[in-house]
């Protein structure tokens, strides 16, 4: 599983990486390059950023991808993942508890 330390702006570079998404970090500058094709990864959203981030990468990977710490994208985004079900995408939701 891919974890990077809370607190900074770009914790969701790394689960973008586990995921194969080409990314750069150069003080506050993020690059992505792509297309990259991403495949699936067990990963962690550490703030809502990265779980947001990492779920729309999961979303186009090939294969089934977990993600961990998806209570941070509920609380703040509460009805994003009924309405992407509701388009069509395959979702499997367990409770988990920060």
């Amino acid at each position: 599983m891919t974890r990077v330390g809370s607190g900074d702006r770009t914790t969701h570079v790394g689960p973008l990486r586990a995921l194969g998404a080409t990314v750069n970090t150069d003080g506050a500058t993020i690059t992505v390059r792509g297309p990259a094709p991403l495949a699936a990864a067990d990963v962690a959203g550490e703030d809502i950023r990265a779980a947001t981030a990492a779920l729309i990468a999961a979303l186009a990977a090939e294969g089934t991808s977990t993600i961990r710490g998806m209570y941070h994208l509920r609380r703040g985004y509460g009805t994003l993942l009924p309405k992407l079900v509701s388009l069509g995408a395959k979702l499997t939701i367990d409770q988990e508890t920060p």
